[in-house]
């Protein structure tokens, strides 16, 4: 049995694994550096991780600055074009991880 992966449609229409089908949002490269800028990491005196710290916050913020529609019950954009919570709510935590990831990867791949 192979293990379903995403699937694009379009550069910006993509399929999670759950089969939820999504819309990103191209960012700006301040809203790209916001999101970048949140996750803390902290060295030990050895040079190795010691703690990491914002990693909630920083994948919120890519959920909310990335995605531009898709498969939501209640799908709405706030004044400033940030996701509402009521769509974050509706995904659960391996679709936040893959969607997070996903919308870095359209981040970079350009025209």
């Amino acid at each position: 049995m192979s293990e379903k992966v995403a699937v694009a449609k379009s550069k910006s229409d993509i399929t999670l694994k759950t089969g939820r089908n999504i819309k990103l949002k191209e960012m700006s490269i301040d809203d790209v550096d916001f999101c970048s800028d949140i996750a803390e990491i902290i060295y030990n005196d050895a040079g190795e991780v010691s703690t990491v710290r914002g990693v909630s916050k920083s994948r919120t913020a890519w959920l909310r600055r990335g995605i531009a529609g898709g498969d939501f019950n209640n799908f709405s954009l706030n004044g400033k074009g940030l996701v509402g919570d009521t769509v974050l709510k509706e995904l659960n935590e391996s679709e936040k991880n893959e969607l997070m990831s996903l919308i870095q990867g359209y981040q970079s791949l350009g025209e």
